[in-house]
């Protein structure tokens, strides 16, 4: 089982009232994703914590912002946004467990109750960052997750500026890059053309339009 020692020094003392009825937020929505892919197994705080850090850095990478609200900090176990366990306390189906080891260690785990369609609020894009970010990190430790976390450059950014804040927009592709990336998810997507000759030309009409600013920045 991960513990966590006295990281929960900075969380707020007073505990938020459960009851919050369904999820309601990208930040909820994220927590019972994650928490739906370790189901019916618990989650640690700490390794929520690095699952969505790596959801938003990843999701940055891609898509140039993050998925949660969390505001992601420095901290001596990794990145650390008390954000995302503060809401997983107000989700009602999520269960909580406090805990305190027999060496005065302090730790949370987090799981739902009830397992179903957690990825209401999430667009399908968010999805697939969720869904990759399992693959690569969701059997790894919680402390394996913090090492990792010191490792991209929000971490280092931060550790040469001096500051515990982590801006994640510096990992956000510039637009060339982004003009790339989206031609490489272009490559497997089935782009046939079906209808009436009416229909085709209305539909490449659109796709000219909507590809202009790609094509603008990609010259450019």
């Amino acid at each position: 089982m991960d513990t966590e020692k006295q990281a929960s020094r900075c969380e707020p003392t007073l505990a938020p009232e459960r009851g919050t009825p369904s999820v309601s937020s990208k930040t909820e929505a994220t927590i019972c994703y994650l928490l739906a892919k370790r189901a019916p197994r618990k989650l640690s705080k700490s390794a929520l914590l690095k699952l969505c850090y790596f959801a938003d850095l990843e999701n940055v990478r891609r898509h140039g912002k993050p998925i949660t609200d969390g505001q992601w900090r420095r901290d001596d176990y990794g990145a650390v946004a008390y954000e995302i366990p503060n809401a997983a306390r107000l989700i009602a189906e999520v269960e909580v467990h406090d805990y305190t080891t027999y060496t005065g260690m302090h730790g949370t785990d987090f799981w739902l109750a009830e397992v179903k369609d957690c990825g209401l609020g999430l667009t399908m894009n968010e999805r697939v960052v969720l869904n990759d970010v399992w693959e690569q990190f969701g059997t790894r430790s919680a402390k394996d997750l913090g090492a990792e976390t010191k490792k991209t450059e929000p971490w280092v950014a931060a550790v040469r500026a001096g500051v515990q804040e982590l801006d994640l927009s510096v990992a956000a592709p510039a637009p060339g890059n982004q003009f790339a990336y989206f031609a490489h998810v272009l490559e497997g997507v089935d782009l046939s053309v079906r209808g009436t000759p009416e229909e085709i030309t209305a539909l490449k009409d659109e796709t000219d339009r909507f590809m202009t600013p790609f094509r603008l920045e990609a010259c450019g």
